[in-house]
């Protein structure tokens, strides 16, 4: 027995390298990136922009400052360190030479690695148009089910009109430098396979054309306060890096979120130092529409089309954009861009207070800028909507190669409509109502790396959702060191104040709302084959001279198993009591690939999943994961047409990854 357990071992760490470590280092970032996230459904657009970088890694002997810093976790600094390297010693040979670039920190190197190439430079033979189409052409092919093993009311009760099966379908052809891709799906509960679909042409340096796209796509520009795509970066562990939005400018579109893309075409023209944009849109979407008025009463962004209720509001509202983006390029040093866009609606908005959205035209004027002088990065955007100006400015000082800080300064008017963008700040990318000052700090000791932020922020007017002005702040760090070789610990404390609104005896107050965390987390690499993962968090509820004190925790035990060369096995045990879901803790948990779930856990109870992803060939992964919920003190979970009779809540997962 000893003979053959030593002839596995052997053979696993033997084939170990072949093994897909891309996948677990990109779940590894996202991790990090999304753990401080208040949302449960997270848009995959953060997984397929860290797979377009992984199916097409940045050339680092051609790719200039900008380009660098669209890589995770690359700020200006690393950037410029590659760049200085490469003109003092000329073209990398390797990628692993990044690990002899000066002042650039090891485990970023580890990071930034499944992103980046170097080309070989190739002289290629002639070859017949067929034997390259055959020979260039790549083929993915993605499909997806989901099921709740529980039923729920809406389907008990007959309301909804389609299967509890959550299917998902998605395409893409790539050769050379064009792009095909289309997707669809259905969610739990619709009638059609193809409830949602979406699909675009994408074609990329073509003489003067840097970038062309038919059908769906979605536009960042600047700091994300004019247009941006569907998800962006907020507040994380990392004190510095989320801060600063690093745009790709007209992006296919291939997320599922059926809300704020564009549908039409955009192209990119680029001479020498400038570079011109322009695009058409025209996409319907889902609203509420008043019969009497005729004006839209909201926008549902869920895309669940079960009942009769929401197939009414299906598309019943559509959207005509156009507008243009000039950007000026010097070299390394400054990018400077302006952007104007007009926006029609076919039916006026119904406001809900003075300062709500309303009218049905609007138009948005920006100017971004991003300036490199030695060892400072100031950038930021300033945009106009007609009626007030929205403005986000930034100073990120390289202090040295162990220290870096960044003050961030908002300034979001309370009649500021932002309808495409999502800008840094408190509220998820609403760009409304809000000032704010943000201080980050990382500074890498001998010992390990602190990250510090303070975020202050306040509320000045009074709004439907807070009758009165309001103010808080937020502070965390983070402490990461490796006390032994393979072994890394997470110390990590926040806490958050801030004045929300309260009903009490029917009148409405605002009282000061009180947060805080710990967090400590221990990451031992067994081996190259087997790594374990505990955490235990703590947090704490208190509204000042209004309610009673709650707190609640969470202790999770996370594995990580590859026992041979592509067979990943995922497997995590939770164990949670909050008093409500004031005191909920979020956890990100690994899933099918592309899917994200940052899964908010409160009551009391036993949350645990399994997940298999093993790369069958070069060309085929299966990937399956089972998740259950226990609340043994629950007669029901979930609510309204949701709702679970009974304390088990339990889903499975199956999906089919196919390159050719």
């Amino acid at each position: 027995m000893k003979l053959i357990l030593s002839i596995v071992l052997a053979y696993s760490l033997f084939h170990y390298s072949q093994t897909d470590t891309s996948y677990i280092q990109t779940e590894e970032i996202i991790n990090e990136l999304v753990e401080e996230s208040q949302e449960e459904e997270i848009s995959s657009e953060i997984y397929d922009n860290l797979e377009d970088l992984l199916n097409n890694p940045i050339d680092i002997n051609t790719a200039d400052i900008n380009e660098l810093q669209t890589i995770p976790f690359v700020d200006f600094s690393i950037a410029r360190k590659i760049i200085e390297h490469r003109d003092k010693y000329g073209l990398f040979f390797s990628v692993n030479e990044l690990y002899s670039v000066r002042l650039i920190p090891a485990d970023v190197v580890n990071k930034i690695l499944p992103f980046v190439i170097v080309k070989p430079v190739v002289q290629r033979e002639e070859e017949s148009f067929f034997t390259s189409l055959k020979s260039q052409t790549d083929i993915s092919l993605r499909s997806r089910i989901q099921n709740d093993l529980q039923e729920r009311k809406g389907f008990s009760e007959n309301k909804f009109k389609g299967s509890s099966t959550h299917i998902y379908n998605r395409m893409i052809l790539k050769y050379e430098n064009f792009q095909a891709g289309f997707l669809t799906e259905k969610d739990p509960g619709e009638e059609q396979f193809n409830e949602f679909s979406s699909g675009h042409i994408y074609v990329k340096d073509l003489a003067l054309i840097k970038n062309l796209v038919i059908g769906d796509y979605y536009i960042e520009f600047g700091q994300g306060l004019a247009l941006w795509n569907v998800y962006g970066l907020s507040k994380s562990s990392d004190a510095v890096y989320p801060v600063k939005k690093n745009e790709r400018r007209i992006i296919p579109y291939k997320s599922t979120s059926e809300n704020n893309f564009f549908r039409g075409a955009a192209v990119e023209f680029d001479y020498k130092s400038f570079s011109l944009s322009v695009f058409y849109s025209k996409n319907k979407f889902d609203a509420n529409i008043d019969d009497a008025s005729g004006e839209i009463l909201s926008t549902p962004l869920n895309g669940l089309h079960r009942t009769e209720t929401e197939l009414k509001r299906r598309k019943s509202a559509q959207e005509t954009v156009y507008g243009a983006r000039l950007d000026f390029v010097k070299e390394n040093l400054l990018r400077i861009g302006l952007l104007h866009y007009r926006s029609n609606f076919s039916h006026p908005f119904q406001p809900s207070d003075v300062y709500d959205i309303a009218g049905n035209k609007f138009n948005y004027t920006s100017a971004a800028y991003d300036l490199y002088i030695e060892n400072i990065n100031l950038f930021g955007e300033v945009v106009y909507n007609g009626r007030s100006v929205a403005s986000i400015n930034n100073i990120q000082f390289y202090l040295s190669s162990n220290l870096q800080y960044i003050i961030s300064i908002r300034s979001y008017p309370v009649n500021f409509i932002n309808i495409h963008g999502f800008g840094f700040g408190e509220r998820s990318g609403a760009a409304q109502n809000e000032f704010g000052i943000y201080n980050g700090l990382k500074w890498r000791l001998p010992f390990g790396i602190f990250n510090v932020y303070y975020d202050q922020f306040k509320f000045p007017y009074a709004t439907f959702d807070t009758p009165l002005p309001a103010v808080g702040n937020e502070f965390l760090i983070e402490f990461t060191f490796n006390p032994f070789t393979k072994v890394e610990t997470k110390i990590r404390y926040k806490k958050e104040r801030k004045e929300l609104k309260f009903n009490t005896n029917n009148e409405n107050v605002i009282a000061e709302r009180n947060k805080e965390s710990i967090r400590s987390e221990i990451i031992y690499d067994i081996s190259k084959l087997l790594r374990w993962r505990t955490r235990f968090e703590y947090n704490f509820y208190a509204v000042k001279n209004f309610e009673a004190d709650e707190d609640g925790f969470m202790f999770y035990q996370d594995i990580r198993y590859i026992p041979f060369s592509g067979l990943n096995i995922f497997g995590r045990i939770i164990f949670y009591r909050t008093d409500s879901f004031n005191t909920a803790i979020y956890q990100y948990e690994n899933n099918l690939t592309g899917v994200l779930s940052n899964t908010a856990l409160y009551g009391e109870g036993i949350r645990w999943y399994f997940m298999v992803r093993y790369k069958v060939f070069s060309f085929l992964t299966l990937s399956g994961r089972y998740s259950e919920t226990y609340k043994p003190k629950e007669r029901t979970l979930g609510s309204g047409d949701s709702e679970i009779n009974g304390n088990l809540d339990n889903r499975i997962n199956f999906q089919i990854d196919l390159t050719l």
